[in-house]
Formats: structure tokens, C-alpha cells, sequence
């Protein structure tokens, strides 16, 4: 009976060219939900909820975010990204995830040229005038006051997300983060600057950056260099899962810094970026961390 089944999904898989089971159940759910959750907005409406989370006037603002779940807007992306330019003023800054889309290994990053594989808006964000994109695998974008502080030195970083990222820079410029319908288990890539922080202080971190990785980039006068960075046997992905993500979320982090919100079908999720970190390095060096893999109670904390 199981090998029936299996035989049946993957003729199902096929037939209805699906590319996996994750992206198909986010498909058949994001489905139902459109059923439920049928209010219309605009641009200006979202930013206008996003100011009673804490979005204002020289914000240094980092979105991450997922068209998929945008079905309900009205508008386009650039008309939200209009409005969040607006909305934090010419002394904010907007930061947006740009990792490249390199289809082979030998693949080069063109740092002009490369589109992001971090979704519809980021994309649309990195062809902005003015736009500043950071040379780093885990490449952002940022346009505004800090943007040449945050994206300037990530071609340095050994890890992507260590001091020198825009990660753990956005936390020094007092910044915020804003995670759109990408769940309520979502807290973004910045929560990889606690392993990178305590990767020489915790052997438990140092597992996750066992490998040398190696990339080409060519930068913005034309000249090619390779830029090399640590990074685990395994995508970060596969070492926890949502549900117990969010476990470690809703009983160790103070819900008025990290705030869960829905509008319209929306999952939007806040926080600054300094408490994020903070409390992270604060939890991690007690053993208490997203991970279910490797196991974190088969090792010693220094604060346990």
C-alpha cells in the first residue's frame, strides 16, 4: 500500500509539475486560506499598520518577505516599496535580503546583474536607483543613510552573518525587522548571527561551519575575484523545524519585542534587531536553541 502511494505522488507530482511537497502544501494551504481571508488593501494601508508596530520616520528598516502571500494587495511591489521609502524618510534606510540566484556552481555573481532568489519585492527593490547590494552569498540590498555601512564590508565576512555582515550591522544602527506572510514561526536570517558570534566560544556552533564554500563574484567595475566563507555540511534548513522554532519563541522572548500581528491574511512579525541578537546570545550560551539537530542536550553551555 505505501509503494502504491508513493507510485501515485509521483505521478501526481509530475502530472500537476510540482516541485516538491513543502511548496505544494504551502500552495494547497495558501488556497484555503484565501477563502477565509478576503479583505483588499493597498500600500498605503500596510505601512500604515506597519507604523503602529514601530516603522517611523529614520527607521533602518530590514524586510524580509513573501509575494505568495500578497494575494490579497491591490497594488504592485514597487507601490509598496513607494511607501515604505516615504514612510521612513530620506534619514531611514531600507535593507532587503538579496541572496543571488546561481543556477550551477560555477555560476558568477554578478553584483549588478544577479537576481535574488529572496523573493518578487526584494527583486524589484535591488533595481532601484541608488541601490547599494552587499558581495556576500548572503547578499542583501539597502537604499538610504546606512546603506554604505551595512553592505560595504559583507565581502569580508568569513561566515555571512559575523560583525562584519549587514546582519549584525542593522543591530548597531538601532534597526528593526519586519518578516511579511512568511509565518508566524519566521524570525530571518538574522538569527544566524548567534551562531556565527559564539562559532570559536561553543563548539556546538562550530559544527555549523565546517566547510569551506567558494564563489565568484564580479563586482561592480567589472573586475572577477572569488570570495570564500564558511558554512555547515548542510543548509541551515534542515537542523529545526517551524513548530518547535516557534515553541522557543513564544516562552523565551518578550512578546512586546517581538510582536506577531495579522492583517488580512497577513502574518507580520516585528522586532528589533539588537534585542533579537541579545537575547539569542543570552538563550544560546544556556544551551537553549531553534535547533533539533545536532542535539544540543548531548553538549555543554557555559551558562547551564
Amino acid at each position: 500500500m505505501y509503494n502504491f502511494l508513493i507510485l501515485l505522488w509521483k505521478w501526481y507530482k509530475k502530472k500537476m509539475k510540482i516541485r516538491s511537497w513543502e511548496i505544494y502544501k504551502a500552495y494547497m494551504f495558501r488556497r484555503f486560506e484565501s477563502k477565509i481571508y478576503r479583505r483588499k488593501y493597498t500600500a498605503s494601508e500596510l505601512v500604515a499598520f506597519m507604523e503602529k508596530q514601530g516603522l517611523k520616520k529614520g527607521s533602518t528598516v530590514l524586510i524580509h518577505s513573501s509575494w505568495d502571500e500578497f494575494y490579497n494587495f491591490k497594488e504592485t511591489p514597487n507601490h509598496f516599496i513607494d511607501k515604505l521609502l516615504e514612510a521612513i524618510g530620506p534619514d531611514g534606510t531600507l535593507v532587503m535580503p538579496a541572496y543571488p540566484y546561481l543556477r550551477k556552481k560555477e555560476s558568477i555573481f554578478d553584483i549588478n546583474r544577479t537576481p535574488t532568489c529572496a523573493g518578487l519585492i526584494p527583486e524589484v527593490f535591488r533595481n532601484y536607483p541608488g541601490v547599494k547590494r552587499s558581495v556576500n552569498i548572503h547578499s542583501v540590498c539597502a537604499l538610504g543613510k546606512h546603506a554604505d555601512f551595512l553592505t560595504r564590508d559583507h565581502i569580508y565576512s568569513l561566515t555571512c552573518w559575523d560583525k562584519q555582515s549587514p546582519y549584525y550591522r542593522i543591530s548597531e544602527v538601532d534597526g528593526i525587522v519586519f518578516g511579511i506572510g512568511l509565518g508566524r514561526a519566521f524570525v530571518g536570517t538574522i538569527m544566524h548571527c548567534v551562531d556565527s558570534l559564539l562559532r570559536e566560544e561553543i563548539p556546538y556552533f562550530s559544527q555549523f561551519f565546517t566547510r569551506t564554500q567558494k564563489i565568484r563574484v564580479k563586482l561592480n567595475d567589472g573586475v572577477e575575484i572569488e570570495q570564500q566563507y564558511l558554512t555547515s555540511s548542510e543548509d541551515f534548513n534542515y537542523f529545526f523545524t517551524d513548530n518547535h522554532h516557534s515553541k522557543i519563541v513564544n516562552r523565551y522572548f518578550d512578546k512586546k519585542k517581538f510582536s506577531r500581528k495579522r492583517f488580512s491574511n497577513l502574518t507580520i512579525n516585528f522586532y528589533d534587531a539588537k534585542y533579537m541578537i541579545n537575547r539569542g546570545l543570552e538563550l544560546a550560551r544556556k544551551g537553549i536553541v531553534v535547533y533539533i539537530s545536532p542535539d544540543p542536550k548531548k553538549f555543554k553551555f557555559p551558562d547551564q
